[in-house]
């Protein structure tokens, strides 16, 4: 059988993907408008660009105001990942479903 943990890698790598997905057709459809993207937080404030950050505490790293057109290809290559990772699950969980001793 396949083990609890690939099958949650697998269901993890699907959602990200499908969440990546959606996120880079609202961007693209943010983009194609004419208008200034209108892009704001939970408290309404309007942002001009996009924030990476890795939140850690004291060792927290950020980027603020990173264009948008940096979006497309880095939500792409998010998607790509999660793709790859997920042919990769799939065959690890093949070889288990195949395995005598697989774990329940």
């Amino acid at each position: 059988m396949i083990t609890e943990e690939t099958a949650t890698r697998i269901a993890c790598a699907y959602r990200e993907i499908a969440n990546a997905e959606k996120l880079l057709e609202d961007v693209r459809k943010a983009l194609d408008l004419a208008e200034p993207i209108d892009i704001r937080d939970v408290f309404g404030r309007r942002h001009r660009g996009l924030r990476l950050e890795i939140p850690s505490g004291q060792n927290s790293h950020r980027l603020f105001d990173v264009p948008y057109s940096l979006a497309i290809p880095v939500i792409e290559a998010h998607i790509a990942h999660h793709k790859a990772q997920v042919a990769l699950l799939n065959e690890m969980a093949v070889s288990e479903a195949s395995s005598k001793g697989g774990a329940a």
